[in-house]
């Protein structure tokens, strides 16, 4: 990628020629090709100016800060989400592409709760009050029904005796 000529070089080429040095020379001297001194010397208002060919951005530098914006507020939004709140005029594959080169990397969310402290303690709790349980225990057990008032409704319980229970037997 060529980098543009600053003021100071403009000037310097500028005067290398009104002294009269070739281009070859002046190149030399400023540190610069022959040629971009030749297409300098030849149109120095116009040069730098022509306007760069192809398909503009649809990302804006404005709308990109308002996306990073946004997925700072909150990592865990979709594209849609962020398409959404910024009013970006771009598809949500765009939003993507547009951040994953802005260096941020998109993560499957999981598709369940995530498990917290207070779950490990209680799955340990169960653990610990179930261990001594023998086979006989286990296959008077029934998920729907809790009587045996080992936790909370909807949990494991004792089945009354009189029901048998076709998922121990």
């Amino acid at each position: 990628m060529s980098f543009s000529l600053t003021d100071f070089e403009r000037g310097r080429i500028v005067e290398l020629h009104k002294q009269g040095l070739s281009q070859r020379a002046i190149a030399a001297e400023v540190g610069r090709s022959k040629t971009v001194i030749l297409h300098f010397l030849n149109d120095p208002e116009g040069y730098g100016t022509k306007k760069s060919s192809g398909r503009p951005k649809k990302i804006s530098p404005a709308l990109s800060r308002r996306i990073r914006l946004a997925v700072h507020q909150d990592t865990g939004r979709s594209s849609t989400q962020i398409k959404a709140i910024t009013g970006a005029d771009c598809s949500p594959i765009t939003i993507r592409r547009h951040l994953r080169e802005k260096g941020f990397r998109n993560k499957k969310r999981l598709q369940r709760p995530r498990l917290l402290q207070r779950h490990k303690i209680a799955r340990l709790d169960f653990a610990r009050v179930h261990q001594t349980w023998d086979i006989e225990r286990w296959k008077k057990c029934s998920p729907q029904i809790n009587t045996d008032c080992t936790g909370p409704p909807g949990t494991f319980g004792l089945e009354p005796a009189s029901k048998p229970n076709s998922l121990f037997v």
